[in-house]
């Protein structure tokens, strides 16, 4: 994701547009929404040091997550985000709080398909459901290559929207 938001901030400043002033948006629930992203980096961290899994409050931080987005679906990009994040969540409710992803978009982005010390992900070969999951391979300039769901374009395309249009020119006052 974090390509998507310096695409945004890129073509923000390509128009001349302070991408800095989006920290004045007014969102409904802002603190609801970063308390289930830090219990999500929690429960990665259980998953990749412990070995400890929460999928059904993996679940439950996504769910209240798309009330937020909702509540905030009048901002731009806020309902590609919403689009997105709803397609994730399906995915993990339907494969018991993982995320499915192909082994053979992993192999052509020359990741590792062993799925060890992994916290959210799992192989979808099995799963009718696939098209949910993992499943296109996202290259980078830098060779940190990942494999990405259609949620997670939704989710890249909705910030880079939601960073452009609500960067204003100059300064908020």
């Amino acid at each position: 994701m974090i390509y998507f938001v310096l695409v945004g901030i890129l073509i923000s400043l390509f128009l001349k547009k302070n991408p800095l002033t989006i920290v004045a948006v007014e969102l409904k629930a802002p603190f609801v929404m970063i308390g289930c992203l830090l219990v999500q980096i929690v429960l990665a961290y259980l998953a990749i040091v412990k070995h400890l899994y929460y999928p059904i409050i993996l679940d439950i931080t996504f769910i209240i997550m798309l009330v937020c987005l909702f509540l905030n679906r009048h901002l731009p990009g806020v309902k590609w985000i919403f689009a997105g994040a709803l397609l994730n969540t399906l995915a993990l409710i339907l494969h018991n709080g993982f995320m499915p992803v192909s082994e053979t978009a992993m192999k052509i982005a020359k990741l590792d398909v062993s799925f060890q010390g992994d916290s959210r992900h799992q192989s979808m070969e099995d799963s009718i459901f696939w098209w949910l999951g993992d499943w296109i391979p996202f290259f980078t300039p830098i060779g940190t290559n990942y494999v990405i769901s259609l949620g997670d374009v939704f989710v890249g395309i909705g910030l880079i929207l939601f960073i452009v249009r609500n960067s204003l020119k100059g300064q908020r006052e």
